[in-house]
């Protein structure tokens, strides 16, 4: 489980008890001569909030249905930064809090965390004692709520030779104000829908990213790449986008109806036919065998010459086995002659462009369904509204490919998931 440093008590009776708690650290800290002197209030203010953040994902730990470790970046950066991302729950304080946890028998550490790159450095990880849930009062998943981030305006460098991307600190503009501006309304809006998640009362699942999914992680950040406003841009953070495909139509409702999945069809691709200001093909751009077989492989190998630069030497990974009676020059020959009037964009590292207007897509579509009164989860190329709306969006979104790419057809299709 990921550590969420913007986890909160949001009942009463959980935030006096964090209180009390936070009153016997102090008290213990004293005792066993971890501190020569009090904190002044700044400080105290910020050790207050950083055992509010701990003991509530000790706690959420404890919900979750398998055996999991809590894991908590302990790297420089995170903890001293001096950039727009760094978060007031980490610094000396927290490292500290983290000692005494530990001196009184309350945390455990399982593993120490280790650098694997120049850029990045794995999570410690955690797990808590037995004997802190019994100083806490019983609580839910749904006695927590969750602050918003420091930044949600997030930009990127391009990635070094691990694949890693080192976060970039960036002075505002009135760009940058408008773009968050755009994210902020929409995380306003997703605050006040109505969004529950069904079965999540005594129990609690990590996401495919190791976050927790509940309905409280409802807010989303919008992430550039590249050092570049013009690409990337795709929003990320809500609890849907890493849930199981099936669990979101078992477990969302919105209004109090299950959730359809209103989805652009093959949309990278088909934006790359928008930049070629090439007619739209009809049919599944990655069957390119025209029968079915190998549509992943096509898939993952299509979207790699898009986000290339240069020729392709290798196969993506996991893509070799999807396509098993090709050799790689056999497989692009075959992708080039599928898709010849955006051939030339192949290799042309288009694909963060592709992204960004994807994302800008994404964004029209969802504010003008909130606008309208339609609460909408945003999927990168799809979202997910109640299943009455469900003709509504397709509308809207048809329209916002259409007027952006002057387009005469948008490729779109509702899903309601297995049951129908």
């Amino acid at each position: 489980m990921r550590f969420d440093p913007q986890l909160r008590a949001r009942t009463p009776e959980l935030r006096e008890a964090i209180g009390r708690f936070t009153q016997h650290l102090i008290a213990q800290e004293d005792k066993i001569g971890l501190r020569s002197r009090a904190r002044k209030d700044e400080d105290r203010r910020k050790f207050t909030i950083a055992v509010e953040a701990m003991a509530c994902n000790l706690l959420m730990q404890s919900f979750l249905r398998e055996e999991t470790a809590l894991a908590i970046p302990l790297d420089n950066n995170m903890m001293w930064g001096s950039n727009r991302y760094r978060n007031p729950v980490y610094g000396q304080h927290f490292l500290g809090l983290l000692e005494l946890l530990e001196r009184l028998k309350l945390l455990k550490r399982v593993a120490k965390g280790y650098r694997f790159s120049k850029t990045a450095k794995a999570p410690s990880l955690f797990n808590a004692v037995a004997d802190l849930g019994k100083r806490f009062p019983k609580v839910t998943p749904a006695s927590f709520r969750r602050e918003q981030e420091p930044e949600i305006l997030i930009l990127k460098a391009g990635r070094d030779e691990d694949g890693n991307a080192a976060l970039m600190n960036y002075s505002d503009s009135p760009k940058t104000r408008t773009l968050r501006r755009r994210v902020q309304r929409i995380n306003d809006w997703l605050l006040d829908a109505d969004i529950e998640l069904a079965g999540t009362h005594d129990s609690a699942r990590l996401g495919k990213e190791g976050e927790i999914i509940a309905s409280y992680r409802r807010t989303v950040r919008r992430t550039f790449n590249n050092k570049s406003w013009q690409q990337g841009g795709r929003l990320s953070g809500g609890f849907w986008m890493t849930m199981p495909r099936k669990d979101r139509f078992r477990q969302i409702r919105m209004n109090g109806k299950p959730v359809a999945d209103v989805d652009y069809q093959q949309l990278f691709p088909r934006l790359a036919y928008v930049r070629a200001r090439a007619p739209q093909p009809t049919g599944d751009l990655y069957d390119v065998m025209e029968d079915g077989t190998g549509r992943d492989g096509w898939k993952l190998l299509l979207n790699a010459l898009l986000f290339t630069r240069g020729p392709l030497k290798r196969w993506p990974r996991d893509c070799s086995p999807l396509l098993p009676e090709l050799n790689l020059k056999q497989a692009l020959a075959l992708l080039e002659q599928k898709h010849e009037p955006i051939a030339h964009l192949f290799g042309t590292g288009i694909g963060f462009e592709l992204m960004f207007l994807e994302s800008e897509l994404l964004i029209a579509v969802v504010t003008h369904l909130f606008q309208s009164g339609i609460p909408a989860l945003p999927l990168h190329d799809a979202v997910l509204v109640a299943e009455p709306n469900a003709e509504a969006a397709k509308a809207a979104m048809k329209h916002a490919f259409c007027a952006g790419s002057g387009q005469s057809r948008a490729f779109i299709k509702i899903e309601f998931g297995p049951v129908k």
